[in-house]
């Protein structure tokens, strides 16, 4: 199974992701003509390529079709909490970060419970 990553290095792509994301998040649930979250709710693996997104399984960085994707939605009483699968903390890498002192069990506590807002 691949990842996502961003495809850009670059600080202006990446805000213009996170402009996107905000779209979504202040447009759900809306069906609205021109609502972000339409497009998104349509076909999510295509708006995430196009915002940005590379899934790192293909060659062209597309998300196949055997992929689930599973939009959630917080709310100002409810978080979800990702449980990574059991595959992919085999043989996982260190943090490039220092601030984890190339722990990957540390980064996964702070990457556990992070809200999406």
């Amino acid at each position: 199974m691949g990842f996502f990553k961003l495809r850009s290095a670059s600080l202006a792509d990446h805000a213009k992701t996170g402009a996107a994301i905000m779209r979504v998040s202040q447009s759900a649930f809306q069906s609205t003509p021109n609502s972000e979250w339409v497009k998104f709710d349509k076909d999510t693996r295509k708006w995430l390529h196009d915002n940005g997104y590379d899934y790192t399984g293909t060659p062209d960085g597309k998300i196949p079709l055997n992929i689930d994707i599973v939009p959630v939605y917080d709310t100002p009483t409810k978080m979800h909490v990702r449980i990574p699968w059991a595959k992919d903390l085999e043989n996982a890498p260190a943090p490039v970060d220092d601030t984890y002192n190339g722990s990957f069990p540390a980064f996964l506590a702070r990457y556990f419970m992070r809200r999406c807002r």
